[in-house]
Parts: C-alpha cells; sequence; structure tokens
C-alpha cells in the first residue's frame, strides 16, 4: 500500500467510526425518555436506505418502522454500556468499507444485577466514503457472556470518540472547508481552542489555520491517530477528555513530518448529532518514529 493509499485509508476509518461510536449512544440513554423520538430518528440517520441489522439475539431488521418497533420494546428502568476495545475499517473498493470491532457490553436492570457479553461487530458501509459513510449492515454476535461485573457508563466516551473521529477526519480532509465543523464547535465568542499552538476562537481563525496548514502540506498526505483517550470528567453536559493525537504529513516538497501532542478537550453535551468542542489545550510528546507507523 502507498503511502497516498494509507493517508486515503485514515480518512476513511475516521468517518466510519464517527459513525460507529453514534450507534451506541441511543442505547446508553433510553432511560432518559425525553425526546426519545428525535434521537431514535438521528440513529436512523447513520444507515442507508437499504439496511440489514442481525441484532444479537437473532433478529433481523431491515426497515425503520421495524427498528422504531425494536426500540420502543426495551424498558426504561434498564441501563446499557458498550465499552469499545478495538475497531478495524478496510476499504472493500472505492465507495465500500467493511467494518470489524469488539466491545463488552453491560446491562443493569431494575434490581441492579449486573449482566453483560462479549460482542463482535460486523459492519458494511456506502455512499459518502469519503465524508459520512452509511451503515447497509450492521451484524453482532455474542462472543462470551458475563454477569456480576460492576456497571461503568460508557456514554461519555462513545459520545467524545465519535466527535473526536469527526474532528480528525475534517482535520485531515480540508478541501471540505470551515463549514463541516459547524455542528461540533461551540458558537463564536464561545470557543477557546488552541490547536497545534496555534489560538483559535471563531470560524474565521479556523478557516485561516486550516488554509496555512493546507499550504505547508501536500494536498491529500495529512494523518492523525487518537490513543489513550481517556475521560477525565463528566458533569453538567460536559466532558473533559484527555488523549494523544500522533500526526504525520508530507510537504510539498514530498518530505516526511510528524508531530505528538497530548490534549485535553472540554465538550458540551447539547444533545445534537455530537458534542460541541468548547476548549482545547495541547502539550508535546516525544514523536513516535515514522518507520513505525507504515510510513
Amino acid at each position: 500500500m502507498s503511502n497516498l493509499d494509507l493517508y486515503r485509508s485514515s480518512r476513511r476509518t475516521h468517518a466510519a467510526k464517527a459513525q460507529f461510536y453514534r450507534w451506541f449512544q441511543l442505547y446508553e440513554r433510553l432511560h432518559e425518555r425525553s425526546c426519545l423520538v428525535d434521537r431514535v430518528e438521528r440513529q436512523l440517520q447513520i444507515f442507508a436506505d437499504r439496511f440489514e441489522i442481525e441484532a444479537a439475539d437473532g433478529r433481523a431488521i431491515t426497515t425503520r418502522d421495524a427498528y422504531r418497533d425494536g426500540v420502543d420494546s426495551y424498558s426504561p428502568t434498564e441501563r446499557h454500556a458498550h465499552h469499545v476495545s478495538s475497531v478495524t475499517v478496510t476499504e472493500l473498493g472505492t465507495d465500500r468499507l467493511k467494518l470489524d470491532a469488539q466491545a463488552t457490553y453491560q446491562r443493569i436492570d431494575a434490581s441492579g444485577e449486573t449482566t453483560g457479553a462479549q460482542i463482535r461487530y460486523e459492519g458494511e458501509l456506502i455512499g459518502s466514503v469519503d465524508f459520512e459513510p452509511l451503515f447497509t449492515r450492521l451484524a453482532m454476535k455474542v462472543a462470551e457472556r458475563t454477569q456480576g461485573s460492576e456497571f461503568i457508563d460508557a456514554y461519555p466516551t462513545n459520545r467524545a470518540l465519535s466527535v473526536v473521529h469527526r474532528f480528525l477526519y475534517l482535520v485531515d480532509a480540508p478541501e471540505h472547508g470551515v463549514y463541516g465543523f459547524d455542528e461540533i464547535l461551540a458558537p463564536d465568542g464561545e470557543l477557546d481552542l488552541v490547536l497545534a499552538f496555534r489560538e483559535v476562537r471563531d470560524r474565521r481563525e479556523l478557516a485561516q489555520w486550516l488554509r496555512e496548514s493546507s499550504q505547508l502540506v501536500a494536498t491529500g498526505t495529512s494523518q492523525h491517530s487518537v490513543e489513550n483517550l481517556h475521560v477525565v470528567s463528566a458533569q453538567d453536559d460536559l466532558y473533559t477528555i484527555g488523549m494523544d493525537f500522533d500526526w504525520h504529513g508530507n510537504t510539498r516538497a514530498d518530505d516526511l513530518m510528524t508531530a505528538r501532542l497530548r490534549y485535553e478537550w472540554t465538550l458540551q453535551d447539547t444533545g445534537e448529532r455530537y458534542c460541541r468542542i468548547v476548549r482545547a489545550r495541547s502539550t508535546p510528546l516525544p514523536v513516535t518514529p515514522a518507520a513505525e507507523q507504515g510510513f
């Protein structure tokens, strides 16, 4: 695989992961019945016109009405959590992606009893795989059942991961412009970002940063990976998260550039498709050798 292929595959992986982490969020807040109808409709936006969901209990869901009915069958006294341990995205063609993942699922009932399972996910996505791919298939298979473990809420982490991957996709694909960031950034006047040591407090400054970055980096050769993401705090719909970003890019003279930054973000959960990024701060870290990343 050439370096250009690696860069393209990385962007598509971020786009697919942003969609995948959205999948869990409805189920992890089903006990909150307010605006449930709207949240179900947003959930259905991650699927193509024709799709199939193979549920862990063996049910096959192929219509939006059947999906809505299935959500209605859940008890509001239960809570659910999905702790994702791995996600792999591979290209099946110019407009098709395959996703394989594994997660630890937890369920706690009204009595406080916790049960769970190891679940494998297999998905296929089509459509605009270079912007916002849509699932045509999502299958879940139980690998192992467990019980008795402490229930840990995974919603803040999954909410954070979806917006992080969306942000990284947009940064690595600057041709979409500043407008792609609108739904994931706080309003101008509330924004307080330091992105790679550049202060960004409104859309105008973000657009300038994107333009300057694209002048330094050859088209299509920016690649980020995220590691060590953890939720520092989650209260009052504000999440503080910490994570490390590895970045690789090529100059217009085809020289490789690398950087590694530790970030702390503050996210506001407004109940929209994505949380909104309110604040960001970065600290430089030692750079991982590019050869170890496959470049």
